[in-house]
């Protein structure tokens, strides 16, 4: 027999546990299912943006991750094909940004989740949805014990980017055009870590680097589905060889250094949600779509949709009869729009090492330009300040 709950969150990840300590925060009766056992690993730059520290404040969370020692990320350095170099840092903003590897971020922000009085049940896999005339009204799981349906008044998919909620709907698929896909490998022993992330862009693709402390790195690059054919059964040659043949520079501070554990890759990486929300059910973090980590929102994002859905869905739990959720569609794009429309513009420049060459010249001269699009993609400088004819004037004029 199904049993009945106001509020499912299918997935544990930081969308997740977020949205599920937000709600409970209002008095909302929770459950939380992950098919994982937690920790688990998780592929993921890990470099996290300042404005995350905001919402783990609200979340209760920050005492737990500060406990966890992360590094500290004060700016970002960005490398341009030609190997110019420009840097920017996280200034105007009280605290930095930080790296942390997500196998003990997630695990932190779910031990909140439970201690905060949500339910959270590891190693139940959500196959289904249940549905009354056409809404959304439970899951259907499933663990060692057997198939067990669970109804809710709201269901919140934040099961990743292959997400059965968002799946089971019909809302989520892949880019018709972004085809890109990442692998991370953790080192130790990487010459000339600072405290910024950075960014190694080449022609077709990218490598980023967060680093874990001051000789430990997370290093991962993204690159066009049609140049991963090579890496099949492969997988750490391709790796090591590519990050030799593509980012030579960034190899030679390998040289004494030791890939720790087997690479891992994941792809392709642009989803496209097309709304993210049904009656109902709402989707949150990498189930209502992605883009592309350059800027590495990710995590901050999905705290913050994760902030935005709570606020919708407390007010539609809070009547007898929850209408339907798109005020949180709308909430999400208002938030999100600029950003978005900022990581296209970079996608661009990316993808032509000409015009990478030129604005990363330009910025080295600029430092403030510098600093105003890293506290960009730091979530504390509004996207829309480097979208205006003001900012273009500034980059261009002699």
């Amino acid at each position: 027999m199904d049993e009945s709950r106001e509020v499912v969150v299918v997935g544990g990840g930081p969308a997740g546990s977020a949205t599920a300590i937000f709600l409970r925060q209002r008095g909302h009766d929770v459950v939380l299912l992950d098919e994982a056992r937690f920790p688990r690993d998780k592929i993921c730059g890990e470099g996290i943006s300042p404005e995350a520290w905001r919402l783990l404040a609200a979340m209760g969370a920050d005492a737990s991750v500060r406990a966890l020692e992360p590094n500290p990320l004060r700016g970002m350095t960005i490398v341009s094909p030609d190997g110019t170099a420009f840097s920017g840092d996280y200034r105007g903003n009280a605290l930095p940004g930080f790296a942390l590897r997500r196998e003990s971020l997630d695990h932190a922000l779910l031990k909140t989740a439970r201690a905060c009085g949500v339910e959270v049940r590891e190693g139940v896999r959500v196959t289904g949805l249940l549905l009354d005339d056409g809404h959304v009204a439970g899951v259907q799981g499933e663990n060692r014990d057997g198939v067990r349906g669970v109804r809710a008044r709201l269901v919140v998919g934040a099961d990743g980017r292959r997400s059965v909620v968002a799946r089971r709907l019909g809302l989520l698929q892949e880019h018709s055009s972004l085809r890109k896909f990442a692998v991370r490998g953790y080192w130790d022993g990487v010459e000339g870590l600072e405290q910024r992330g950075e960014m190694h862009v080449t022609r077709g693709g990218y490598c980023g680097i967060a680093p874990l402390s001051p000789s430990a790195a997370n290093i991962t690059f993204v690159l066009d589905q049609r140049d991963m054919k090579d890496a099949a059964g492969r997988l750490e040659e391709f790796y090591r060889g590519l990050l030799v043949e593509r980012w030579p520079r960034l190899a030679e501070r390998l040289t004494h250094a030791t890939l720790t554990g087997v690479p891992r890759a994941v792809g392709p990486l642009a989803l496209e949600a097309k709304r993210v929300s049904v009656p109902g059910a709402l989707l949150v973090g990498d189930s209502a779509g992605f883009f592309d980590p350059f800027t590495g929102e990710g995590v901050t994002l999905a705290l913050r949709s994760a902030e935005l859905a709570a606020e919708v869905a407390d007010l539609a739990l809070r009547t007898l009869r929850p209408g339907p959720l798109d005020a949180y569609d709308r909430a999400r794009r208002a938030a999100t729009r600029h950003k978005f429309r900022l990581n296209h513009l970079i996608q661009r420049v990316v993808a032509s090492p000409a015009l990478a060459n030129a604005l990363a010249a330009r910025l080295t001269r600029r430092g403030d330009l510098a600093d105003q699009l890293v506290g960009i993609a730091g979530d504390f400088v509004p996207a829309r300040t480097a979208l205006g004819l003001s900012f273009l004037w500034r980059l261009l004029k002699p």
